[in-house]
Formats: C-alpha cells, sequence, structure tokens
C-alpha cells in the first residue's frame, strides 16, 4: 500500500510538472522580453520542483514521534485547480496564482511536520509564493499592457 504522503508528494510533483510546461509555453509568447525571462525562469524553477519532490521519502517528513497516517490530513491541501491549455490572459493567471497559493499552503504545512525535509518544504514554499507574487504584478502588468501578444 502506498504511503499518504507518497500519494500527496507524486500530486504535487504533478502540479509542479504542469505549472512548468504552462510556464515554457507562455514564456514562448510573452508580450516583453523580461516577462519572457521571467516565465522561462519560473519554469526552470517548477521543473526543480518535481526532481525534488519525487526524491523526498515519507520517512523525511514525518518525525519519529508522529503516526504515519497523519499525512492523510495534508490531501485537504489539495486542490484541484485546473490550469488553462490555452492563451497567457488575466484568467489564466489567476488560475496559475491559485495553484501557487495550494502549493504553498501544502509545503508549509508539511515543513510543519517537524520532519528533517522541514527546512526544504519551507525554501519550496517561500518560492511558490515568490510565483505567486511575480504572477499577480509583474506577469498580470505586462498582460494588461499588450493584450494582443498572448499565446494561443
Amino acid at each position: 500500500m502506498t504511503h499518504p504522503l507518497r500519494r500527496t508528494l507524486d500530486v504535487a510533483a504533478a502540479g509542479e510538472k504542469e505549472l512548468e510546461v504552462l510556464y515554457k509555453r507562455w514564456s514562448q509568447h510573452a508580450p516583453t522580453a523580461r516577462t519572457m525571462a521571467l516565465l522561462a525562469e519560473m519554469g526552470a524553477a517548477e521543473r526543480g520542483h518535481h526532481e525534488m519532490l519525487l526524491h523526498i521519502s515519507p520517512a523525511e517528513i514525518l518525525p519519529k514521534r508522529v503516526d504515519p497516517r497523519a499525512g492523510d490530513a495534508v490531501l485537504d491541501f489539495l486542490v484541484d485547480v485546473p490550469l488553462p491549455g490555452g492563451e497567457l490572459s488575466q484568467d489564466a493567471i489567476a488560475a496559475a496564482t491559485r495553484r501557487e497559493a495550494a502549493l504553498a499552503a501544502l509545503y508549509e504545512f508539511l515543513a510543519g511536520l517537524g520532519g528533517e525535509a522541514g527546512p526544504l518544504f519551507r525554501a519550496l514554499a517561500a518560492e511558490e509564493q515568490r510565483h505567486d507574487r511575480l504572477l499577480r504584478t509583474e506577469v498580470h502588468a505586462a498582460v494588461d499592457t499588450f493584450p494582443k501578444r498572448g499565446c494561443t
């Protein structure tokens, strides 16, 4: 039987992969050079997050004193936020920010469990929060300024 935290990590890794693909696609059609570079950087970061999550074991998340079944509670953080399949738009950015926020909340929860992977999860949460801020500010402003150059 698969450990609940392994399932959680696998779902989170899949979410990171989806964001990687989305940001890389958007970067190819970004309205400004700055936005293009920012999205490409974010895509590369999501790829790194994906790889890290695949190599973390549940034992690294939970301290020895915690019942491993506590991992079931983590699944509550994994909201199904569908990502847009098409153009870079304000609605698409809003969906991506919801995904980033959900992943940040998940990583904060995992960090709080007290296992040896806590510092890694705190760093992942901070990175997802940074992505959320960048989407809400720089990417949002660039799309507002150049609405006709979204990707298709």
